[in-house]
Protein backbone atom coordinates (compact mmCIF):
# COMPACT_ATOMS: atom_id res chain seq x y z
CA UNK A 1 0.00 0.00 0.00
CA UNK A 2 2.46 2.42 -0.10
CA UNK A 3 1.27 4.27 -3.37
CA UNK A 4 -1.75 5.21 -1.14
CA UNK A 5 0.09 6.12 1.88
CA UNK A 6 1.82 8.56 -0.36
CA UNK A 7 -1.37 9.97 -2.02
CA UNK A 8 -2.21 10.62 1.04
CA UNK A 9 0.46 12.18 2.52
CA UNK A 10 0.80 15.02 -0.61
CA UNK A 11 -3.09 15.65 -0.83
CA UNK A 12 -2.43 16.45 3.02
CA UNK A 13 0.31 18.65 1.85
CA UNK A 14 -1.47 20.44 -0.65
CA UNK A 15 -4.56 21.58 1.58
CA UNK A 16 -1.74 22.96 4.00
CA UNK A 17 0.04 24.30 0.78
CA UNK A 18 -3.78 26.26 -0.32
CA UNK A 19 -4.71 26.68 3.61
CA UNK A 20 -1.41 29.29 3.66
CA UNK A 21 -1.81 30.86 -0.11
CA UNK A 22 -5.45 29.84 -0.82
CA UNK A 23 -5.77 33.93 -0.93
CA UNK A 24 -3.04 33.88 -3.17
CA UNK A 25 -3.77 31.45 -5.50
CA UNK A 26 -7.89 31.45 -5.53
CA UNK A 27 -8.85 34.35 -4.58
CA UNK A 28 -7.10 36.36 -6.95
CA UNK A 29 -6.91 33.95 -9.60
CA UNK A 30 -8.10 36.57 -12.27
CA UNK A 31 -6.72 40.02 -11.11
CA UNK A 32 -3.80 40.09 -13.96
CA UNK A 33 -5.71 39.77 -16.79
CA UNK A 34 -7.63 42.72 -17.07
CA UNK A 35 -10.47 41.27 -18.71
CA UNK A 36 -11.18 38.57 -16.41
CA UNK A 37 -10.78 41.15 -13.50
CA UNK A 38 -13.41 43.12 -15.12
CA UNK A 39 -15.66 40.40 -15.23
CA UNK A 40 -14.92 39.54 -11.88
CA UNK A 41 -15.17 43.13 -10.48
CA UNK A 42 -18.45 43.67 -11.38
CA UNK A 43 -20.10 40.88 -10.01
CA UNK A 44 -20.53 38.44 -13.52
CA UNK A 45 -18.19 35.69 -12.76
CA UNK A 46 -20.90 33.42 -11.35
CA UNK A 47 -21.07 30.07 -9.50
CA UNK A 48 -23.68 27.93 -10.58
CA UNK A 49 -25.00 24.28 -8.52
CA UNK A 50 -25.19 21.73 -11.47
CA UNK A 51 -27.00 20.97 -14.69
CA UNK A 52 -26.07 19.85 -17.89
CA UNK A 53 -27.04 23.17 -19.36
CA UNK A 54 -26.70 26.89 -18.63
CA UNK A 55 -30.39 28.03 -18.82
CA UNK A 56 -30.98 32.09 -19.49
CA UNK A 57 -34.33 33.28 -19.82
CA UNK A 58 -35.01 35.94 -22.75
CA UNK A 59 -37.61 38.63 -23.63
CA UNK A 60 -37.70 39.43 -26.94
CA UNK A 61 -40.81 41.04 -27.55
CA UNK A 62 -43.93 43.13 -26.70
CA UNK A 63 -47.44 42.52 -25.44
CA UNK A 64 -50.37 44.22 -27.33
CA UNK A 65 -51.31 47.43 -25.84
CA UNK A 66 -54.38 49.49 -27.31
CA UNK A 67 -56.60 52.46 -26.04
CA UNK A 68 -60.40 51.65 -25.30
CA UNK A 69 -62.98 53.54 -24.11
CA UNK A 70 -66.90 52.38 -23.22
CA UNK A 71 -67.67 49.28 -24.16
CA UNK A 72 -65.20 48.45 -27.08
CA UNK A 73 -63.79 45.14 -27.52
CA UNK A 74 -59.90 44.02 -27.12
CA UNK A 75 -57.73 42.05 -28.24
CA UNK A 76 -57.05 38.80 -26.04
CA UNK A 77 -54.55 37.25 -28.57
CA UNK A 78 -51.53 35.47 -26.74
CA UNK A 79 -48.24 36.81 -28.06
CA UNK A 80 -45.19 34.67 -28.52
CA UNK A 81 -41.84 36.81 -26.91
CA UNK A 82 -40.40 35.07 -24.15
CA UNK A 83 -37.78 32.20 -24.83
CA UNK A 84 -34.66 30.51 -23.01
CA UNK A 85 -31.26 30.08 -24.18
CA UNK A 86 -29.44 27.52 -23.45
CA UNK A 87 -25.51 26.77 -23.19
CA UNK A 88 -23.40 23.91 -22.67
CA UNK A 89 -20.63 23.64 -20.14
CA UNK A 90 -17.25 23.34 -20.81
CA UNK A 91 -14.55 21.60 -18.89
CA UNK A 92 -10.65 22.38 -18.50
CA UNK A 93 -8.24 19.99 -16.58
CA UNK A 94 -4.21 21.20 -16.18
CA UNK A 95 -2.43 18.33 -14.23
CA UNK A 96 0.29 18.92 -11.55
CA UNK A 97 2.36 16.43 -11.89
CA UNK A 98 5.00 15.05 -9.35
CA UNK A 99 8.30 12.41 -10.33
CA UNK A 100 9.50 10.38 -7.79
CA UNK A 101 12.62 12.06 -8.21
CA UNK A 102 10.83 15.39 -7.33
CA UNK A 103 9.22 13.58 -4.36
CA UNK A 104 12.13 11.90 -2.75
CA UNK A 105 13.99 15.25 -3.03
CA UNK A 106 11.09 16.96 -1.16
CA UNK A 107 10.48 14.60 1.62
CA UNK A 108 10.33 16.78 4.49
CA UNK A 109 6.84 18.93 5.01
CA UNK A 110 8.00 22.43 4.23
CA UNK A 111 9.92 21.21 1.04
CA UNK A 112 6.69 19.49 0.05
CA UNK A 113 4.84 22.44 0.46
CA UNK A 114 7.42 24.84 -1.73
CA UNK A 115 6.84 21.96 -4.50
CA UNK A 116 3.31 21.91 -4.40
CA UNK A 117 3.13 25.83 -4.23
CA UNK A 118 5.14 26.02 -7.27
CA UNK A 119 3.40 23.46 -9.15
CA UNK A 120 0.00 24.75 -8.09
CA UNK A 121 0.92 28.51 -8.81
CA UNK A 122 2.21 26.96 -12.54
CA UNK A 123 -1.07 24.99 -13.20
CA UNK A 124 -3.85 27.86 -12.16
CA UNK A 125 -1.45 30.35 -14.35
CA UNK A 126 -1.72 28.01 -16.92
CA UNK A 127 -5.17 27.50 -16.74
CA UNK A 128 -5.86 31.20 -16.41
CA UNK A 129 -4.03 31.87 -19.59
CA UNK A 130 -5.80 29.09 -21.16
CA UNK A 131 -9.84 30.67 -20.75
CA UNK A 132 -8.35 34.20 -21.01
CA UNK A 133 -6.81 33.36 -24.57
CA UNK A 134 -10.24 31.36 -25.20
CA UNK A 135 -12.24 34.14 -24.31
CA UNK A 136 -11.09 36.14 -27.75
CA UNK A 137 -11.41 33.13 -29.36
CA UNK A 138 -14.11 31.20 -31.61
CA UNK A 139 -15.40 28.13 -30.20
CA UNK A 140 -13.67 24.97 -31.21
CA UNK A 141 -13.85 20.96 -30.06
CA UNK A 142 -14.24 20.78 -26.83
CA UNK A 143 -13.30 24.64 -25.68
CA UNK A 144 -16.00 26.84 -24.22
CA UNK A 145 -17.71 30.15 -26.18
CA UNK A 146 -15.79 33.07 -27.04
CA UNK A 147 -16.09 36.75 -28.21
CA UNK A 148 -15.67 35.93 -31.66
CA UNK A 149 -18.63 33.58 -31.22
CA UNK A 150 -21.09 35.57 -28.78
CA UNK A 151 -19.85 39.28 -29.99
CA UNK A 152 -19.27 38.12 -33.60
CA UNK A 153 -18.32 39.80 -36.58
CA UNK A 154 -20.52 38.71 -38.93
CA UNK A 155 -23.88 38.42 -36.78
CA UNK A 156 -26.24 37.66 -39.48
CA UNK A 157 -25.78 33.89 -39.35
CA UNK A 158 -25.01 31.04 -36.85
CA UNK A 159 -26.31 29.56 -33.38
CA UNK A 160 -25.97 30.97 -30.12
CA UNK A 161 -27.50 29.28 -27.01
CA UNK A 162 -29.35 27.09 -29.14
CA UNK A 163 -30.95 31.16 -30.83
CA UNK A 164 -29.86 31.30 -34.93
CA UNK A 165 -29.37 34.66 -35.49
CA UNK A 166 -30.43 34.62 -39.06
CA UNK A 167 -33.81 34.00 -38.04
CA UNK A 168 -33.56 36.13 -34.44
CA UNK A 169 -32.17 39.38 -35.46
CA UNK A 170 -33.15 40.57 -31.97
CA UNK A 171 -30.14 37.88 -31.20
CA UNK A 172 -27.29 40.36 -33.35
CA UNK A 173 -24.97 41.94 -31.78
CA UNK A 174 -23.92 45.15 -32.68
CA UNK A 175 -20.89 45.50 -35.37
CA UNK A 176 -18.96 48.40 -36.85
CA UNK A 177 -16.36 48.82 -39.20
CA UNK A 178 -13.29 50.91 -37.19
CA UNK A 179 -10.70 51.85 -39.99
CA UNK A 180 -7.38 53.85 -39.24
CA UNK A 181 -8.00 54.58 -35.21
CA UNK A 182 -5.80 58.06 -35.06
CA UNK A 183 -6.23 58.83 -38.71
CA UNK A 184 -7.06 62.53 -38.04
CA UNK A 185 -10.56 63.30 -39.02
CA UNK A 186 -11.61 67.07 -38.53
CA UNK A 187 -12.05 67.59 -35.56
CA UNK A 188 -11.90 64.52 -34.02
CA UNK A 189 -9.72 61.38 -35.64
CA UNK A 190 -11.11 58.31 -37.20
CA UNK A 191 -11.04 55.34 -34.72
CA UNK A 192 -13.25 57.72 -31.61
CA UNK A 193 -16.09 58.38 -34.44
CA UNK A 194 -16.66 54.71 -35.06
CA UNK A 195 -16.08 53.94 -31.46
CA UNK A 196 -18.59 56.72 -30.62
CA UNK A 197 -21.19 55.33 -33.46
CA UNK A 198 -20.73 51.67 -31.92
CA UNK A 199 -20.84 52.85 -28.26
CA UNK A 200 -24.17 54.73 -28.77
CA UNK A 201 -25.76 51.45 -30.70
CA UNK A 202 -24.69 49.15 -27.47
CA UNK A 203 -26.27 51.84 -25.80
CA UNK A 204 -30.19 51.79 -24.46
CA UNK A 205 -31.58 54.84 -22.84
CA UNK A 206 -29.71 54.88 -19.32
CA UNK A 207 -27.98 51.52 -20.02
CA UNK A 208 -24.72 51.72 -21.77
CA UNK A 209 -21.56 49.87 -21.87
CA UNK A 210 -18.98 49.85 -18.77
CA UNK A 211 -15.56 48.26 -20.86
CA UNK A 212 -14.59 48.59 -23.94
CA UNK A 213 -10.97 46.32 -24.79
CA UNK A 214 -8.46 47.62 -27.23
CA UNK A 215 -5.42 45.77 -28.31
CA UNK A 216 -2.16 46.96 -26.49
CA UNK A 217 -1.04 48.98 -30.48
CA UNK A 218 -4.38 50.61 -30.47
CA UNK A 219 -4.87 51.34 -26.83
CA UNK A 220 -1.25 53.49 -27.58
CA UNK A 221 -2.81 54.92 -30.20
CA UNK A 222 -5.74 56.30 -27.93
CA UNK A 223 -3.15 57.31 -25.33
CA UNK A 224 -1.48 59.29 -28.30
CA UNK A 225 -4.63 61.42 -29.43
CA UNK A 226 -5.15 61.67 -25.41
CA UNK A 227 -1.92 63.45 -25.12
CA UNK A 228 -1.12 64.71 -28.22
CA UNK A 229 -4.30 66.58 -28.78
CA UNK A 230 -5.76 67.30 -24.72
CA UNK A 231 -9.30 66.14 -25.41
CA UNK A 232 -8.42 65.40 -21.34
CA UNK A 233 -5.25 64.46 -19.94
CA UNK A 234 -4.25 61.57 -18.55
CA UNK A 235 -3.29 61.92 -15.34
CA UNK A 236 -6.32 63.01 -14.52
CA UNK A 237 -8.37 60.73 -11.99
CA UNK A 238 -11.87 59.59 -11.18
CA UNK A 239 -13.58 62.15 -14.11
CA UNK A 240 -15.76 61.22 -16.71
CA UNK A 241 -15.92 61.61 -20.41
CA UNK A 242 -13.26 61.20 -23.04
CA UNK A 243 -9.66 60.46 -21.97
CA UNK A 244 -10.25 61.08 -17.94
CA UNK A 245 -8.61 58.45 -15.86
CA UNK A 246 -10.61 56.19 -13.53
CA UNK A 247 -8.71 54.63 -10.25
CA UNK A 248 -7.06 51.30 -11.19
CA UNK A 249 -5.13 53.37 -13.92
CA UNK A 250 -7.99 52.55 -16.43
CA UNK A 251 -8.58 54.86 -19.06
CA UNK A 252 -11.85 56.48 -20.03
CA UNK A 253 -14.22 56.94 -22.98
CA UNK A 254 -17.62 58.35 -22.04
CA UNK A 255 -18.65 55.92 -19.31
CA UNK A 256 -16.48 52.97 -19.86
CA UNK A 257 -13.25 52.24 -18.86
CA UNK A 258 -10.73 51.40 -21.87
CA UNK A 259 -7.85 48.41 -21.52
CA UNK A 260 -5.97 46.62 -23.55
CA UNK A 261 -5.46 42.73 -23.43
CA UNK A 262 -2.55 41.04 -24.84
CA UNK A 263 -5.05 38.28 -26.27
CA UNK A 264 -7.35 40.08 -28.50
CA UNK A 265 -6.94 40.30 -32.07
CA UNK A 266 -4.74 43.49 -33.26
CA UNK A 267 -7.60 44.14 -36.31
CA UNK A 268 -10.33 44.11 -32.85
CA UNK A 269 -12.22 45.97 -30.75
CA UNK A 270 -14.63 45.02 -27.73
CA UNK A 271 -17.75 47.07 -26.45
CA UNK A 272 -18.85 45.76 -23.20
CA UNK A 273 -21.81 45.49 -20.86
CA UNK A 274 -21.58 43.47 -17.74
CA UNK A 275 -25.06 43.45 -17.27
CA UNK A 276 -25.69 41.33 -20.40
CA UNK A 277 -22.30 39.77 -20.40
CA UNK A 278 -21.10 36.48 -17.20
CA UNK A 279 -18.80 33.62 -17.12
CA UNK A 280 -20.46 30.94 -15.42
CA UNK A 281 -18.44 28.73 -13.37
CA UNK A 282 -19.08 25.23 -11.72
CA UNK A 283 -19.60 25.74 -8.31
CA UNK A 284 -18.22 22.21 -7.59
CA UNK A 285 -15.13 22.89 -10.29
CA UNK A 286 -14.41 26.11 -9.18
CA UNK A 287 -10.64 25.58 -9.57
CA UNK A 288 -11.10 22.37 -7.83
CA UNK A 289 -8.16 19.83 -7.41
CA UNK A 290 -8.40 15.80 -7.76
CA UNK A 291 -7.03 13.73 -5.41
CA UNK A 292 -3.39 12.66 -6.95
CA UNK A 293 -3.13 9.50 -8.49
CA UNK A 294 -0.26 6.85 -10.09
CA UNK A 295 -0.54 6.01 -13.33
CA UNK A 296 0.87 2.21 -13.92
CA UNK A 297 3.68 3.40 -16.32
CA UNK A 298 4.97 5.95 -14.80
CA UNK A 299 7.24 6.55 -11.34
CA UNK A 300 5.28 9.76 -10.88
CA UNK A 301 2.07 11.08 -9.40
CA UNK A 302 -0.46 13.60 -11.13
CA UNK A 303 -3.79 15.53 -9.97
CA UNK A 304 -5.61 18.02 -11.99
CA UNK A 305 -7.14 21.21 -11.57
CA UNK A 306 -10.22 21.22 -12.81
CA UNK A 307 -13.26 24.68 -13.99
CA UNK A 308 -16.20 24.17 -15.24
CA UNK A 309 -16.91 27.15 -17.09
CA UNK A 310 -18.66 28.87 -19.93
CA UNK A 311 -19.07 32.60 -21.60
CA UNK A 312 -22.84 33.37 -21.62
CA UNK A 313 -24.46 36.25 -22.69
CA UNK A 314 -28.29 37.28 -22.12
CA UNK A 315 -28.89 40.21 -23.99
CA UNK A 316 -26.30 40.62 -27.29
CA UNK A 317 -27.34 43.70 -28.93
CA UNK A 318 -26.18 45.68 -26.02
CA UNK A 319 -22.78 44.05 -27.05
CA UNK A 320 -20.57 45.15 -30.05
CA UNK A 321 -17.72 44.25 -31.84
CA UNK A 322 -15.40 47.10 -33.79
CA UNK A 323 -13.66 45.41 -37.06
CA UNK A 324 -11.19 46.57 -39.17
CA UNK A 325 -9.03 48.11 -37.06
CA UNK A 326 -5.88 49.72 -37.76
Amino acid sequence: MPATSTTETWDAAWTLTMRAHRKQLTDNIFDEYPTLAYMRKSGKVQLENGGKEIKEDLLYGTNNAEWFDGYDTLNTDAVDGITAAFYPRRYIATPITISMTEETENKKSEGAEKLLTAKTEQSMSTARDTINAAIFSAQTGKSMLGFQDIIADTPTSGTVGGINRATDSWWRNQTQSIGDFDASSTPSYTGLKALGTLYNNCSEGNTQPDGVILSLTTFGQYEDILEGTGYARIEQRDGKGIGTQKSGNNLMFRNSEVWYDRDIASSRLYCLNSKFLKLSIERSLNFAKTPFKEPSNQLAKVAFIVVGIQLVTNNARRLGVGTSVS
